[in-house]
């Protein structure tokens, strides 16, 4: 019945993006391993089939040129106090091919999220915070993969 209603609503399970073969074995250059944005990557690079992999033994580098996140006031009250920030993350990229032609040009996404500030629940603020940045981070990998999915179907045209 489950799966009979599914069907009925258009759900579809995602499958692994297809990527460009030139990138079947990338390194994520630009960034610390450790950082979260990285770490991510390599997720999503994982089970889309490619390797991440060193820079000496890679057909393809995904570079990460900049990456800045902010905040700012979108709203003052009349108490001339901040009631509205908004959160936002700016990545440019570029992947290029390494032994091969393949290539993508340097790219920038940014991503936006408001919030309203309550003075009151100062902690609850940061916390909620910090779930927009996780959010907007795992948005960035995801339209990354589409971008590379995108260009991956380009090449294959004749």
């Amino acid at each position: 019945m489950l799966c009979l209603l599914l069907a009925a609503c258009g759900f579809q399970l995602r499958g692994a993006a297809g990527l460009p073969p030139e990138m079947a074995r990338t390194a994520i250059t630009g960034l610390g391993a450790f950082d979260p944005l990285v770490i991510d990557l390599q997720l999503a690079l994982r089970a889309a089939g490619v390797g991440p992999v060193p820079l000496s033994k890679a057909t393809a580098e995904l570079r990460i040129h900049d990456l800045r996140t902010g905040r700012r006031a979108l709203s003052v009250g009349r108490d001339a106090q901040v009631s509205e920030y908004e959160v936002f993350t700016r990545l440019t990229y570029s992947v290029r091919g390494r032994g091969n032609d393949f290539e993508i040009p340097e790219q920038s996404l940014t991503l936006t999220r408001d919030y309203l500030f309550d003075p009151e629940g100062v902690l609850g603020q940061a916390e909620q915070e910090q779930s927009l940045r996780e959010s907007m981070r795992r948005d960035l990998v995801q339209l990354i993969l589409l971008r590379l999915q995108a260009a991956g179907n380009h090449s294959a045209l004749p």
